[in-house]
């Protein structure tokens, strides 16, 4: 008798939305209603229907929230769950836009022992346990939908065992196709092409580790490569240390229309309106600026085309002969390896010769390149073009570049003051602006910097660039270890 209840009802949601569909078509019309307002009425229509399914045990419930442009105001953070002993919950809140049975999930991973990639499979409990991806295996065979997974107060919940680098892969309508590759390769989307199979489809992910050693517990929202669905995420017990939120939760239409607003502020505008990857009018994602370069969407170039732009950036702070480091010091403290602070002096060839107090350690630097791969490239990707390092195990090489770069995409350099962690700290408030020690030209073209991270950061904290943690702190949540009340909560943002 209950599948015929839950037919019966599942039947009269499906009439109401084939009704409301042709109302709202109808309203369109007649009344001009604005995309934003039916968007918000389909929404409120949309969670009044789970509300109904929920008072039929048929779901879980809804409260209602509408976005205001002018006022974002967060979601709340999810209820906990039930708790299972050694197990992570992650709790699920779907405010997509979409039904339960509309969002698939996917986990893979690295098994913290033998780091083989592997996937997350979910029995009817949603108890997860890490299975070895193997040749042959894909994706779609470890997929589940949200209304597979046991209801809680707010939304759908599962339960991670221990996991390294684990990816939550959250797509909208249809399922990833991520076949395996000897020995265990699990083949990611190839989002910048229109041959994969994954093309079209609205997906994004959610990074989560869960290990037994160091910080237990650590998850972020993630936009290093692109960007597409707003994925909002809180951690019940935070460390000292941790913020308790991190990610993006307004809807996906309002953060492709803040981006494009603010790239059409740049001089250099045509070239970040590229960010956008587009099938005809529908915008498929927004990429970051390094992973548009590798695909040539955006200006191999960029940061040194003085033939296109009228202005070098590296030409400015590096390679002319009255560039600013070739009057002004070069210093940076590393906050790893040596912990030095080192000075660099331009070679006549444009390598960077950094030398280490107290150690002497030396670290030569690779000359800027305009060829394949380039050194505007490098430094959107987070890619060390280092000559030679004599540092013990080469570690410090990689920090100098790590923090040049991070303040290069943050837009402080060039500067005189010493580079360090706590400096980039202290200067969060100018990110993103126009540098006054830039020549003038510099100062009126570009931007120079970041123009795709400070899109996104001025909406929230979510990784935008590899090595992000040292400018935004804020954008990693963890917890030093499981406590029994510890869960993860992950919102989906509106999809429209």
């Amino acid at each position: 008798m209950i599948y015929i209840k839950d037919f019966i009802i599942r039947l009269g949601v499906s009439m109401k939305r084939f009704i409301f569909l042709v109302m709202m078509c109808m309203s369109v019309v007649l009344q001009g209603k604005t995309k934003e307002e039916m968007t918000r009425f389909y929404e409120e229509f949309l969670c009044n229907e789970k509300k109904e399914l929920h008072f039929a045990g048929l779901g879980p419930s809804c409260t209602f929230i509408p976005f205001d442009p002018n006022n974002p105001v967060p979601p709340p953070n999810p209820g906990p769950p039930h708790f299972i002993p050694g197990l992570l919950p992650i709790v699920m809140v779907n405010n997509s836009g979409l039904p339960d049975d509309e969002v698939y999930v996917v986990v893979t991973g690295k098994d913290e022992t033998t780091t083989i990639q592997s996937f997350v499979q979910f029995n009817g409990s949603g108890v997860g346990t890490l299975v070895e991806a193997n040749p042959g295996e894909n994706a779609t065979q470890f997929t589940k939908v949200l209304s597979d997974f046991p209801e809680t107060s707010a939304g759908r919940v599962f339960y991670l065992p221990k996991i390294n680098s684990g990816a939550i892969w959250f797509s909208m309508g249809q399922g990833l196709n991520m076949p395996v590759n000897s020995p265990h390769n699990i083949v990611q989307p190839n989002f910048l092409s229109s041959a994969d199979s994954n093309y079209n489809t609205n997906f994004d992910i959610f990074e989560v580790t869960y290990i037994s050693t160091g910080i237990n517990i650590a998850a972020d929202a993630t936009a290093v490569s692109f960007f597409s669905i707003p994925l909002y995420g809180y951690i019940s017990t935070p460390s000292p240390g941790s913020s308790q939120n991190t990610g993006l939760f307004h809807p996906r239409s309002f953060v492709m229309s803040h981006a494009a607003s603010l790239f059409s502020t740049a001089p250099e505008s045509t070239q970040w309106n590229n960010l956008f990857l587009r099938n005809g009018a529908t915008i498929l994602r927004l990429l970051s600026p390094g992973k548009a370069i590798s695909a040539s969407f955006f200006d191999i170039n960029y940061l040194d085309n003085s033939a296109a732009y009228g202005y070098s950036y590296i030409n400015d702070i590096w390679s002319d002969a009255s560039s600013f480091y070739r009057t002004h010091p070069l210093k940076l403290t590393i906050p790893n390896g040596s912990l030095d602070t080192y000075t660099g002096v331009i070679n006549p060839g444009n390598t960077i010769t950094f030398t280490g107090a107290p150690s002497g350690y030396i670290v030569v630097l690779a000359a800027p390149t305009t060829t394949i791969p380039t050194t505007s490239f490098d430094i959107f990707s987070g890619v060390y073009p280092i000559v030679s390092d004599n540092s013990p195990g080469a570690a410090d090489g990689i920090q100098i570049t790590k923090l040049l770069y991070e303040a290069m995409i943050a837009g402080l350099v060039p500067t005189a003051n010493t580079l360090s962690n706590p400096y980039l700290a202290a200067n969060q408030s100018i990110f993103y602006t126009v540098n006054p020690n830039l020549s003038a030209a510099g100062q009126s073209r570009g931007p120079w910097f970041d123009l795709y991270s400070k899109s996104l950061h001025s909406l929230g904290f979510i990784y935008t660039y590899a090595t992000d943690e040292p400018l935004w702190p804020q954008v990693q949540i963890f917890s030093n270890t499981l406590e029994p009340t510890t869960y993860i909560g992950i919102t989906i943002g509106n999809v429209q």
